[in-house]
């Protein structure tokens, strides 16, 4: 069976410093994600994770697009050359948009307050019904550990559908992630909490 995305957008972070666990990650995620021919949708930054996974990615010849908004587009954050292409949009509201504009699911690798609200509004937007994307996350070295355990309790304590779990993926490894992803179904009844059928 073919991959069925043609491009997925990853949200990471940028910060310098990391473990090396971290690059690698990202690194291997580029990397699978050209060997699939599945285009990069992503930041364009050439710092921490954000850096390692376009390396991958163009290293295996792969097609990288890289949106960045007005006020961070300079050349010691991003990539100005390099990439397939890069797009510079008026703010991160619309640099979010755009991603999702180009991108047919997300996945999110460890990061920090850049990388949570482009992950959630990505899951929002599913949530209400804007589209019926997925979302995965890449819990290299149970970095997400915490995050799905307050999945778990949000939904104990009713405040999320079941379905809602039913949105995101999750898995340690970029092959496993990759390989969830493939097999990804909507949830189909989406729109039950809008109508407020019961738990």
């Amino acid at each position: 069976m073919s991959f069925p995305y043609r491009s997925l957008c990853v949200f990471c972070g940028s910060a310098d410093g990391l473990d090396r666990i971290y690059y690698d990650a990202a690194f291997l995620m580029g990397q699978l994600l050209a060997e699939k021919e599945v285009t990069l949708v992503y930041g364009a930054g050439r710092t921490g994770l954000m850096g390692s996974v376009a390396e991958g990615a163009l290293q295996k010849g792969g097609e990288v697009i890289g949106v960045v908004p007005v006020g961070l587009e300079s050349p010691q954050l991003i990539y100005t050359t390099g990439l397939s292409r890069l797009e510079i949009v008026e703010d991160i509201q619309q640099r979010k948009a755009r991603m999702n504009e180009l991108s047919d699911g997300f996945i999110a690798l460890p990061g920090g307050f850049g990388t949570m609200d482009e992950t959630f509004e990505a899951l929002t937007w599913s949530q209400i019904g804007l589209h019926c994307k997925p979302t995965a996350f890449l819990n290299v070295d149970g970095y997400f550990d915490h995050l799905l355990e307050w999945f778990d309790r949000a939904y104990a304590d009713r405040f999320i559908y079941e379905e809602h779990k039913d949105l995101y993926v999750t898995d340690p490894t970029p092959a496993g992630l990759l390989n969830k992803l493939a097999s990804f179904i909507f949830p189909d009844n989406i729109g039950r909490w809008l109508i407020r059928e019961e738990h």
